[in-house]
């Protein structure tokens, strides 16, 4: 998850361990990664960072400034770690967030925002990425240390909040969206003014149906939610902007009998970007939007796989310079990292050429421009269980795309 506008598993076949051993060795480099400028000649060169520990996935990546990046990693079973690099190293990032021990077994953590290497938040969910939360926590990252705060408080009778992420602006003003569970879905917006979490008023919250997947904030009177809504069976894309003073909804172009918004990116005021999938779960098709800074418009998309795809995750690197992470429906190891340079589209490989055995699951994409591009996920294989199935295996997969020349 981008920081705010104001900083600018599925089983495959067995595989024997040591061939996993060598299949890691070609995927990683063990140099030391460092982010540079671009300058003249710069040719831009994926590297993919080591990593020894087995059953993580990293989930978040944010960009603060080249030389400190967030990730957070969530662990099969021992809950979750935050990670920086400063640089030069990667290490982790001072004091964990502390786990409940009642939800110790599901407790996980989502996208992050930071608004200053001293400020910022991490979404976290105290019964798995799934359920959603009776008392709900976002994690606060303040006086170089994480604390469990308490989300806005909501009717029991409406349902249970779950929030989906964070965009924060100051130490003072943040935004985070989701949904409440109930009877239905409702869409959330909550509000940080710096003493405690508020549900904002919202176009939306009436809505029988409804759910906000990501919030971008361009400034503090510069900020988008968008989502879906759901009416007769079909999902209907959902955009809200906040001018400083209120939410309204914003009207986009026909894209169809159904769509649903899952993510959302922005270099500035007439540069956003909106994405997502039009069609249903089962037959879809990547849906792309854009604002000028007057209305949205439909944009070319990646060429959808055989049974559809979703686009997840935009990063924004600069005008006509877009990244997109996708998943194709119905596929094993459908993950896939796509850009767009403005004219065209074209599917990238960090991890360079690999065996099918060995998959790879993009989840989240940021940088601080062009030449300075992180993905983070999880690399798969499987190993012998002594059983009829091998074990599913992942490992924490961070790429840097950067001029360093390593």
């Amino acid at each position: 998850m981008r920081p705010s506008r104001l900083l600018r598993g599925r089983l495959r076949r067995a595989t024997t361990m040591a061939g996993l051993t060598a299949l890691l060795s070609t995927a990683v480099t063990t140099a030391t990664l460092a982010p540079a400028s671009a300058g003249p000649g710069c040719a831009p060169a994926w590297s993919v960072m080591p990593a020894a520990a087995v059953d993580a996935e990293a989930v978040d990546v944010t960009v603060v400034a080249p030389g400190d990046v967030r990730f957070t990693e969530n662990l099969s079973f021992a809950g979750v770690r935050t990670l920086r690099w400063d640089g030069r190293t990667l290490a982790e990032d001072g004091p964990q967030i502390a786990v409940p021990p009642r939800t110790s077994a599901s407790f996980s953590a989502g996208h992050s925002s930071f608004d200053s290497a001293g400020s910022g938040w991490a979404d976290v969910q105290m019964h798995g990425s799934g359920a959603a939360d009776g008392a709900s926590m976002i994690a606060r990252w303040s006086g170089g240390r994480w604390t469990l705060t308490p989300t806005a408080t909501t009717d029991p009778a409406a349902g249970a909040p779950r929030l989906s992420d964070i965009a924060s602006l100051t130490p003072d003003l943040a935004w985070a969206v989701g949904t409440i569970h109930g009877a239905g879905y409702q869409a959330l917006i909550e509000r940080w003014d710096g003493t405690e979490w508020t549900v904002a008023d919202h176009p939306a919250a009436d809505l029988p149906t409804a759910e906000l997947s990501a919030v971008e904030a361009v400034s503090a009177t510069d900020v988008w939610a968008v989502g879906y809504s759901r009416s007769e069976g079909a999902y209907h894309p959902l955009v809200l902007h906040h001018d400083g003073t209120a939410w309204t909804e914003s009207p986009l172009p026909d894209i169809g009998p159904s769509g649903y918004l899952k993510t959302i990116s922005a270099t500035g005021p007439d540069d956003v970007w909106i994405g997502g999938f039009s069609g249903d779960e089962f037959r879809s098709a990547p849906l792309l939007l854009h604002w000028d800074g007057r209305s949205w418009s439909s944009m070319p998309t990646p060429a959808p796989g055989p049974l559809g795809t979703e686009i997840m995750r935009l990063y924004a690197a600069a005008p006509g310079d877009l990244w997109a992470i996708g998943t194709d429906t119905a596929q094993v190891n459908g993950f896939r990292l796509m850009h767009w340079d403005g004219t065209l589209w074209q599917e990238v490989k960090p991890q360079g050429s690999q065996p099918p055995a060995y998959g790879f699951n993009f989840l989240d994409v940021d940088g601080s421009g062009p030449d300075d591009v992180w993905v983070v996920g999880t690399s798969t294989f499987t190993e012998p269980s002594g059983i009829e199935y091998p074990y599913l295996r992942s490992r924490r997969m961070i790429a840097h795309l950067s001029c360093g020349g390593k």
